[in-house]
């Protein structure tokens, strides 16, 4: 049951994002920029032909590739963790990580350039030509989940385990 939740969780994941990539491709001209409701974020259409800020935007097969690569690498990563038993916080984890894989590596492949439509207003000429897309959202919170995991649940798990040998240890001297 918990599998077909995440599934389902995968897929609507990819879905926002690219219907929102699709929206942008075909309502913006490219560098137009909107304002939204939040009065710090903008609407904007941005191709993002390299790696983050562009980078390594001269050599497109290489980006395919690399892209490519590291999309096998997380759905190897995905079929063994499905394998596993538990370990459901790092397994929702993943799948914000593959989502934001998913959509930026198709839009990569198939258009030769990731589409980015969103920005934040900021006094920090920087961090406003800063533009991303929700896919980039979903690996950053897929990140701190499978991170936070790591320090609490691996720690609370060892604790746990530590527990059961002492009792076990008990027991036998007994």
């Amino acid at each position: 049951m918990m599998l077909m939740w995440l599934g389902s969780l995968l897929v609507v994941l990819v879905c926002i994002d690219m219907g929102i990539k699709e929206y942008i491709e075909n309502s913006f001209s490219e560098n137009e920029e909107r304002q939204t409701r939040m009065p710090k974020i903008v609407l904007r259409k941005v191709y993002n032909r390299g790696l983050l800020l562009n980078a390594l935007d001269r050599y497109p097969g290489v980006i395919r590739a690399g892209s490519a690569a590291s999309g096998m690498g997380v759905l190897l990563y995905d079929a063994w963790l499905l394998l596993k038993k538990g370990k459901w916080f790092r397994k929702l984890g993943m799948v914000f990580v593959t989502a934001g894989a998913v959509s930026n590596i198709y839009d990569r492949l198939a258009r030769g350039k990731v589409i980015d439509y969103f920005g934040v207003k900021s006094k920090s000429r920087f961090l406003s030509d800063l533009t991303a897309n929700l896919a980039d959202i979903y690996v950053t919170v897929g990140a701190v989940i499978i991170t936070v995991c790591d320090l609490g649940c691996g720690r609370k798990n060892k604790e746990i385990g530590r527990k059961r040998n002492k009792k076990k240890r008990n027991k036998k001297k007994r």
